[in-house]
């Protein structure tokens, strides 16, 4: 299967757009050919028992997709033909009444003018052709020859036993002895002449009327395939083209013969596929109908009679001879009304009984039923309606593709709703063939392509490099690979503010603690807009606002991870330059995970007990190095105006930047502050630098203070009086430090 599938997308790949009107039927027989090579495999590997049945079944459904894929590429061919010609449409579907006019040349002309008939002419052609395979009579020579030889061995017989055995059969040996004289022939002429019958009927059944006409002569019933003959136009080359060498054909009473195969088909004395013999020849139902199997052998039937119909309404007007009367032929009519169009055929054939019904309900045959009716944008509604995700995934592809091969012919159809069916195939092809997605969103509309492939590329939890190779499968199938990039990085962020309930139970993690799945997606979000310097400004404001959504969770490792994952180039000269907002924002997120980054670094090297006074020394100095460092960070922090304090636009991202001022820098205050007390013995002077924090909080300039003062869902009081009890225990530490130092002087 996943060679099919691409298979299938090469022809997509590979078919011009702007092309030329054939190539949606092109590409209808290239599938035709792929489906049948399937159905070929599946019924030559066919094995016996459960699995050789479910192979032919495999087969059976190849066979008819094939099928279904043929009567598209006729179909649409043609009827693209008939849009491209210059004639015009609104011309009269009768022929003109010219008498110098054959039979043939009204015919042709009436085909031409008529388009609904040409197109019914050519269902009927594709039901021939792709009608079930059956095994011909064998061909003998000597007609009647049993009857023959029974008649000779009567005339030359003298028991009487023999003679009362054979007085049933007839005398005569002509082929209207039987009837003329009520008399049998010979069983085995009867057992040959009943196969040979329905032979010529399943000949005529499949368009091969030559052929029913070669095995007439060759098994020496020439005066049969005459009658078969009867059904060809009459024609004079010398009337239609004064260059012609050709002789003079066909039947000038075709009329009149096919009353005379009507009154045939009539007489319920003969055998049934006699009758459906020339009643299919005639254009009649009632007697083809009797041996019909199939839909297809229904649907062939009523099609065939409706084509007849045609002909003789668009026949009738002058001759350039006198046609023969048929009156003697009226009781000859049949008892059920020829169906007016397409439409009606598939009605009526759909309410016969139940076996029928339940082919006709077969969704290829549905397919088959809107391609021929011409109503196939009407199928595309109703299906792309109907889609779930148990949809069969073959009928998916095959309406996908049928769709873009008729609107490739110029048929309009209604997008959205082709877009709907190309968007189901994208998504099961996104489970296995994801290099092939881009080919079937370039066929959607423009406004449909971008949002589609950036869904599913932003759903690949696929490597870098294959994400990028993505990309370029995106352009070179014309899509816009940036504006796929914006948006799939916004639909992997999928930001949210928190709720103060959420902030209520605010918490930041460890920056050694791993981040969550869900976080991990977010992050590689931002792949697409980093995947070139033309996407870095989206990516900056989309990196800022991810960063805020994990600082207001508390995802300070997460915002670490990101901004990690950033490409080396990623800050731009420009952007420090200009000093615009979002660069000024990235900074400061930046700074902020660095000092927490870092504060877990010194935590862990003051917690670090030496075991000996060398170790004890060089503890001291890594301590001293460490609280260094990380002041220098934390105050980096706090010195800047962390995230714009005297921003007040309004906006959601004011908000938010203000609930993250309001959680962390008081938390950085106090880290600060920790900092340095927690060093006092390593650094001394860290004691009163600890207590001149009061003076840096009090400024307002950078309005320390407010944040500390103003409640939040974390410490609804506020965090100020915890900062003063701070202060407190600094200022009384510092008091016996200094009480102390007197003592030792005093001492002195």
């Amino acid at each position: 299967m996943a060679e099919l599938v691409a298979e299938f997308a090469s022809v997509v790949e590979g078919r011009d757009v702007g092309g030329d009107g054939s190539s949606g039927a092109s590409a209808a027989r290239v599938y035709k050919q792929l489906a049948k090579q399937r159905s070929d495999n599946a019924t030559a590997g066919a094995l016996f028992g459960a699995e050789g049945a479910q192979q032919r079944v495999e087969g059976k459904w190849w066979q008819s997709e094939s099928d279904t894929w043929d009567l598209l590429a006729r179909l649409y061919e043609q009827r693209q033909q008939r849009r491209d010609s210059t004639m015009d449409e609104s011309m009269d579907a009768n022929v003109d009444d010219d008498a110098t006019l054959t039979d043939f040349v009204r015919a042709q002309e009436l085909l031409e003018r008529d388009g609904q008939l040409a197109e019914y002419v050519e269902v009927r052609r594709w039901l021939e052709d792709t009608a079930r395979e059956f095994q011909p009579v064998e061909t003998r020579k000597g007609y009647l020859f049993y009857t023959r030889r029974s008649i000779r061995n009567q005339d030359t017989a003298d028991s009487n036993a023999m003679s009362d055995t054979n007085t049933q059969l007839v005398t005569d040996i002509d082929p209207d002895a039987s009837s003329r004289q009520r008399r049998d022939i010979a069983l085995e002429d009867h057992e040959y002449s009943t196969s040979l019958l329905r032979t010529l009927f399943e000949y005529v059944r499949r368009g091969r009327v030559s052929d029913a006409m070669s095995l007439c002569v060759e098994s020496d019933e020439p005066w049969r395939a005459a009658s078969i003959k009867g059904g060809l136009f009459w024609r004079d080359p010398r009337l239609e083209d004064e260059q012609s060498t050709e002789s003079v054909g066909g039947n000038i009473n075709r009329n009149l013969w096919k009353h005379a195969c009507a009154a045939l088909a009539h007489d319920t004395g003969n055998d049934s596929y006699e009758r459906a013999l020339y009643a299919a020849l005639s254009g009649r139902v009632d007697e083809v109908l009797a041996v019909c199997v199939t839909w297809d052998d229904f649907v062939w039937a009523h099609v065939n009679a409706v084509i007849e119909m045609r002909m003789d309404q668009g026949l009738r007007g002058a001759c350039v001879y006198e046609q023969a009367p048929a009156t003697s032929f009226a009781h000859v009519q049949s008892r059920r009304t020829c169906a007016a169009d397409m439409t009606q055929v598939f009605d009526i054939v759909e309410s016969l009984d139940a076996r029928v019904q339940s082919e006709a309900r077969d969704p290829l045959r549905r397919l088959q039923r809107a391609l021929a009716t011409d109503t196939f944008a009407e199928y595309v509604a109703q299906f792309a309606q109907a889609l779930s995700p148990e949809t069969d995934i073959r009928m998916v592809r095959v309406v996908a593709h049928a769709s873009l091969c008729v609107r490739q012919s110029g048929a309009v159809l209604p997008e959205a709703d082709v877009s709907a069916v190309l968007e189901a195939y994208v998504d099961r092809l996104a489970l296995d063939h994801d290099e092939l997605v881009a080919a079937y969103v370039a066929q959607m509309p423009k406004e449909r392509q971008t949002p589609v492939y950036a869904q599913f590329v932003q759903m690949l939890d696929v490597s870098r490099d294959h994400r990028m190779r993505l990309l370029q499968r995106a352009e070179r199938h014309g899509l816009d690979s940036h504006a796929v990039c914006r948006a799939a990085t916004s639909a992997g962020v999928q930001t949210g503010e928190p709720s103060d309930e959420q902030l209520g139970r605010f918490e930041l993690a460890e920056p050694s603690e791993p981040i969550t799945d869900v976080e991990q997606r977010q992050v590689r979000a931002l792949e697409w807009t980093t995947s070139s310097p033309h996407l870095y400004p989206h990516a900056l404001a989309q990196v800022c606002t991810l960063s805020r959504q994990f600082l207001l969770n508390g995802r300070t490792n997460a915002a670490t991870v990101l901004l990690n994952s950033l490409p080396a180039d990623f800050v731009q000269p420009e952007w420090i330059a200009e000093g615009a907002p979002l660069f000024q924002e990235y900074m400061h997120v930046l700074s902020l995970c660095d000092a927490l980054a870092y504060y877990a670094t010194w935590a862990e090297t003051v917690c670090r007990q030496p075991t000996s006074t060398l170790q004890s020394f060089e503890h001291k100095q890594r301590v001293i190095d460490a609280s260094v460092h990380v002041e220098q960070l934390l105050r980096r922090v706090l010195d800047v105006d962390w995230l714009g304090a005297h921003v007040q636009d309004g906006s959601a991202r004011t908000s938010e930047l203000q609930k993250l001022r309001m959680l962390y820098v008081p938390e950085i205050v106090f880290r600060l502050h920790g900092v340095l007390y927690e060093t006092r013995h390593a650094v001394p002077q860290n004691l009163a630098r600890s207590l001149d924090l009061a003076q840096m909080v009090a400024s307002d300039g950078l309005g320390i203070y407010r944040e500390l003062a103003r409640p939040s869902p974390v410490h609804p009081n506020g965090r100020l009086i915890a900062f003063m009890a701070l202060m407190r225990k600094s200022a009384f530490e510092l008091l016996r430090v200094q009480e102390s130092t007197d003592s030792r002087v005093a001492l002195v």
